[in-house]
């Protein structure tokens, strides 16, 4: 027995797919509104699933044979109490009458139609009592194989519930800016790997998981192996890398007791220089304004016996090419040299389209880790998860306000996912 599902916009449609692909010799065992399956059922109709079942053609000849067999058993036995109605009919002769066989015995006829009768009656009801069993047996098969494929009522509210559910996470994580695509890629994975079975806790708990895994583990400044490790901080303007520096050196030094001198290659904005010198006064570290590659690497040999050497570098436009050939200069004339890392400083307020901008063109120039700044500044933190998505670069630090050396903490990949999912 074939049984098999179908859905179409209404019940009809459905039959007619069913018949196209089985016949018409169908019966529908089971009606039921459903959803389509994916997130994008959210937004579209009802279907109609209908359960069809079919005979193959070799249970249904066998079938059929069995119904022919009891017909003919039937028959049979109807012959058979009509001869023997037939001789209790005819008078009983008081001589008894004889026949002679080949063999020359002879047999009572009467005793002998008695005995055949009783014979067949009783060949007949055991073939009859086998056919039967056979087709109860048959009669089951297809009821239980027909419960089967027939879904509890409840299975429906729970899937009801499950799809609410997963709408609700997908609406939270878009109302939080994440894109799309990434948002659908997580509820994807949901529909994949859990079925109807599941509660809403095992879904969230999966949520939380993947995009805490998806985040990574956060890389941050360690040491060098020998000599002093050389910290570019690069980005564009407005998005306190300058300030950033600070609260790390200020750290490195008050905090971990470590060896630092501060550079910055922005000489376009005096501000900036300011800004940091008055921090290494404040922290009494050196501190040098550096105007060419050349003076980079001299200055880098006085100072190669210190932990670490931050470089503040200037903020440009991505459009603006002469500066990112000078600021790439500027990198690559200690590659060989030291031990250098590159740290892209970004804004959590900056707009999507615009953060994928500056990272495709600082990807051309250099590898890097990511800090995000100004989280104080918004209440969706999204594009934590786009950027790190799209680029595949190390987490790192975090900042939340402006205070030096506070409101600076390594990235947590948990609260990030706490603030995305709502808490």
């Amino acid at each position: 027995m074939v049984i098999k599902k179908f859905q179409g916009k209404t019940e009809a449609e459905a039959i007619v797919l069913a018949k196209k692909e089985l016949g018409d010799d169908i019966t529908v065992i089971h009606s039921r509104n459903v959803k389509p399956k994916g997130f994008f059922a959210f937004f579209k109709k009802m279907l109609v699933e209908i359960t069809v079942a079919k005979d193959e053609e070799d249970e249904k000849r066998e079938k059929d044979s069995i119904k022919e067999g009891v017909a003919a058993i039937d028959a049979a036995r109807a012959v058979a109490e009509e001869k023997a109605a037939a001789k209790k009919s005819v008078p009983e002769k008081k001589p008894a009458e004889k026949a002679a066989t080949a063999e020359g015995r002879s047999i009572d006829l009467k005793a002998d139609a008695k005995a055949d009768s009783l014979a067949v009656e009783a060949r007949l009801d055991n073939i009859q009592s086998l056919l039967e069993q056979k087709l109860s047996v048959q009669e089951r098969e297809k009821k239980a194989e027909a419960e089967k494929s027939v879904k509890p009522e409840q299975d429906d509210a729970k899937t009801k519930e499950l799809m609410d559910f997963t709408k609700l996470l997908y609406n939270t994580l878009i109302d939080n800016e994440v894109e799309e695509k990434f948002a659908n890629e997580l509820i994807g994975e949901v529909e994949q790997n859990f079925g109807s079975n599941v509660n809403v806790e095992h879904i969230l708990s999966h949520i939380y998981q993947k995009i805490i895994l998806k985040y990574g583990k956060p890389e941050t400044i360690e040491p060098a192996e020998r000599n002093a490790k050389a910290v570019f901080f690069i980005g564009p303007t407005g998005v306190g890398k300058t300030t950033t520096l600070a609260k790390l050196a200020s750290r490195f030094k008050l905090t971990d007791n470590k060896r630092i001198a501060l550079f910055t290659t922005d000489t376009y904005r005096i501000s900036a220089t300011d800004q940091l010198k008055t921090y290494a006064n404040i922290m009494g570290v050196p501190f040098h304004v550096i105007y060419t590659p050349e003076e980079l690497l001299e200055e880098y040999e006085r100072y190669k016996d210190y932990d670490f050497i931050l470089i503040d570098t200037a903020g440009h436009s991505p459009h603006n090419t002469e500066q990112k050939e000078d600021m790439e200069k500027f990198i690559r004339v200690l590659e060989g040299v030291a031990q250098t890392e590159n740290y892209l400083v970004l804004s959590a307020t900056t707009k999507y389209k615009d953060l994928l901008k500056i990272c495709d063109v600082y990807r051309e120039m250099t590898g890097y880790r990511l800090i995000f700044t100004k989280l104080d500044e918004t209440e969706c933190h999204g594009n934590l998860l786009n950027v790190r998505m799209h680029t595949m670069a190390p987490m790192s630090y975090v900042t939340n306000g402006q205070n030096v050396p506070d409101d600076i903490e390594v990235f947590n990949p948990q609260n990030a996912v706490k603030r995305l999912l709502g808490g």
